[in-house]
C-alpha cells in the first residue's frame, strides 16, 4: 500500500520513525522545497502507514522523494526523463518489432532507469544502460552532458 503510494506521488518527505511512515505530499517539488526552507505548511496530503522496503525506480518523472530516518535526511530520489522514442528491432526469429523506450536519469546517483509497456529496469550507470541496450535491442546509444547541469542529451540512437 505504501508502495503503491509513493508511486502515485509528485513529490513527497518519508519520515521513518519505528515501523511507521509517515508521508507529507506535495503538488510539485517547489512547495515541498518551500515547506523545508521555510516551514510552510503548503502540503497536499498526509499519511501514515506500516514501514516497508521500497522500490523507488518507479517514481513519477520530476517527483522528489526525502527520505528521512527520525526526521533527519537519509536520502534523495529525483528521475527526470532524458530520452523518450519509438525504437525497431529484430526478435528472435528476425520479425522487426516497435517498442517505445523512456530513459531517465537519476540526480541524485548514477542510476538509469529504462521503461518500456512491458519492463522496468533499474542500470547501475550509463554504461550498464547502453550495453543492455546493444545486447537486447541492437542499439548504439550514446549521449554528451550539456552545462554541466543534470539535463542530457542523447546524440543518437541507432538501429
Amino acid at each position: 500500500m505504501l508502495q503503491q503510494r509513493v508511486n502515485e506521488l509528485k513529490s513527497a518527505i518519508l519520515n521513518i520513525v519505528k515501523d511507521k511512515v509517515h508521508v507529507t505530499g506535495f503538488m510539485r517539488e517547489e512547495m515541498l522545497l518551500l515547506h523545508l526552507n521555510e516551514g510552510s505548511k503548503c502540503w497536499s496530503s498526509l499519511g501514515l502507514y506500516d514501514y516497508q522496503e521500497l522500490d523507488f525506480s518507479n517514481i513519477k518523472s520530476d517527483a522528489l522523494i526525502i527520505v528521512q530516518k527520525d526526521g533527519k535526511e537519509i536520502n534523495r530520489y529525483l528521475y527526470k526523463r532524458v530520452y523518450k522514442d519509438t525504437i525497431q528491432f529484430k526478435d528472435e526469429d528476425g520479425k522487426v518489432l516497435s517498442l517505445t523506450i523512456t530513459i531517465r536519469k537519476s540526480s541524485y546517483s548514477s542510476h538509469y532507469h529504462l521503461l518500456t509497456e512491458k519492463t522496468s529496469l533499474l542500470f547501475d550507470n550509463n554504461d550498464d544502460l547502453s550495453r543492455f541496450l546493444l545486447d537486447k535491442f541492437g542499439i548504439d546509444f550514446s549521449y554528451k552532458k550539456l552545462g554541466g547541469d543534470l539535463n542530457e542529451k542523447y546524440d543518437s540512437v541507432r538501429y
